[in-house]
């Protein structure tokens, strides 16, 4: 397998990002709002639909990734999958945000589920294949972090993409009708990025199957006895859960609390956006001289400790104090990213030097598994927040939320997160890979 890769194969297999992190945010951000506050839904059946079609999705995602490791085809192991789902998770997108008018009820609630789960179908089909890619893309690992640097850059714009939303939908003219200009606008960008990956895996797709002597799921026991996935599993899922309450509060969090513009959302993306940007060069220079494991570890805690400070907010609170939050916050979102995504396939791969199987698709699949159950848990646990502590979805203009709502926005978006996040860091502790081998010399011709 190659060791540098040329910089348009790395940028082009980034790009997918934009339409990946795309679909999780609209999920995390967006909708549990949308359907709230637009729709009418209330807020604890908002989340359980989420959730819903999340634990559909969570349990195709390792059916898919041992389907991908032994597909055969003239495009390679990857990239079918892939191109099903940009189109798949760019049509649900755009079906979720514009429900017909005349539907209300349980029949606005099946429409709600049904586009939910072609989003999650389709995320799943592109996911899988794409996170599989980085590991047999290269057996080096410092490659791995360079690839991923990409990844992370472009996860940033789909992030700030998304952030642009809400103040564009109500440029648009609000309610149903600016939403579902936002789907649209979405949804194409879904494809086109997504694309890009599709492309990249023509490129580097893979023909050989070498584990097709193992079949059903007997091939995801190995997940299990992989320790140094599973520690990054188990941290994951405590960062995920985290990161997705926050995701799902923010909104409240600036129009019921903080009584922020409609460009708060905007400006508060932009900040973390442009901070793990411009921070990620450093973090792949860190990477190179210090141990991956330290700095995940210590990007959790600062991440957490920056999340913390929202307790500290209150009604107009300056743009100045939300912005820097976000970039502050943006910092240790890059070191995140960067340290927790080069870990994966690293991982994987030391199961591949000591099995001699291929089967990234099964590792994907696995952490496409517990990624969409942990970010579906965030939303279900903050819409049954807001339906316990009595937040009003339909409150006329003017009017504030009751406090006991405002101390669920708070607890979803500034206490559950920075205490899952400082948990995280605990299964990380025990995370070690085997040194690789040098590479033998080449023998004389």
């Amino acid at each position: 397998m190659m060791g540098k890769l040329p910089l348009s194969l790395k940028s082009a297999w980034g790009l997918g990002s934009v339409g990946t992190v795309t679909v999780l945010t609209v999920n995390s951000l967006l909708l549990l709002f949308f359907m709230t506050t637009v729709l009418g839904i209330a807020p604890a059946l908002a989340g359980g639909l989420l959730f819903a079609a999340k634990l559909f999705d969570a349990v195709a995602a390792p059916v898919l990734g041992g389907i991908s490791d032994n597909w055969k085809g003239r495009w390679g192991r990857r990239a079918p999958f892939l191109l099903a789902g940009a189109l798949c998770s760019g049509l649900g997108i755009v079906l979720i945000f514009n429900p017909p008018v005349a539907l209300a009820g349980n029949g606005l609630s099946v429409w709600v589920l049904g586009s939910l789960v072609v989003i999650a179908l389709g995320y799943t089909l592109f996911n899988v294949p794409y996170l599989a890619m980085p590991a047999e893309m290269t057996d080096d690992r410092l490659e791995r972090t360079s690839i991923m640097s990409w990844r992370i850059g472009f996860v940033s714009a789909g992030g700030l993409l998304v952030g642009l939303m809400p103040q564009a939908a109500a440029s648009l003219g609000g309610g149903r009708q600016g939403y579902g200009m936002v789907g649209i606008i979405l949804g194409v960008a879904v494809v086109l990025t997504m694309g890009s990956s599709f492309w990249a895996s023509l490129r580097t797709r893979r023909m050989d199957n070498t584990g097709k002597g193992e079949i059903g799921f007997k091939r995801y026991l190995v997940v299990l006895q992989n320790k140094p996935f599973m520690m990054i599993i188990i941290a994951k899922i405590f960062q995920l859960i985290g990161i997705a309450s926050l995701t799902a509060s923010v909104l409240f969090l600036f129009k019921s609390v903080l009584g922020a513009p409609d460009s708060a959302p905007a400006f508060y993306v932009a900040g973390s956006s442009a901070a793990t940007v411009l921070t990620m060069p450093l973090w792949v220079k860190l990477g190179q001289r210090f141990s991956k494991q330290a700095l995940y570890g210590a990007a959790c805690l600062g991440w957490a400790a920056i999340t913390l400070t929202w307790l500290l907010a209150s009604r107009g609170e300056p743009m100045t104090l939300i912005v820097a939050r976000g970039i502050a916050g943006g910092v240790f979102t890059g070191g995140l990213l960067l340290m927790g995504q080069s870990l994966l396939p690293d991982a994987i791969d030391e199961d591949c030097r000591k099995s001699g199987v291929r089967r990234e698709g099964v590792y994907a699949g696995a952490y496409s598994f517990i990624e969409k159950l942990a970010s579906a848990t965030g939303p279900l646990i903050v819409g049954s927040l807001l339906q316990v502590f009595h937040f009003q979805p339909k409150l006329p203009r003017g009017m504030d939320q009751p406090a006991d709502a405002i101390t669920g926005i708070f607890f979803g978006a500034a206490v559950l997160p920075p205490l899952l996040f400082a948990l995280s860091v605990i299964p990380l502790l025990f995370f070690k890979l085997e040194p690789v081998p040098p590479a033998e010399p080449a023998a004389a011709e």
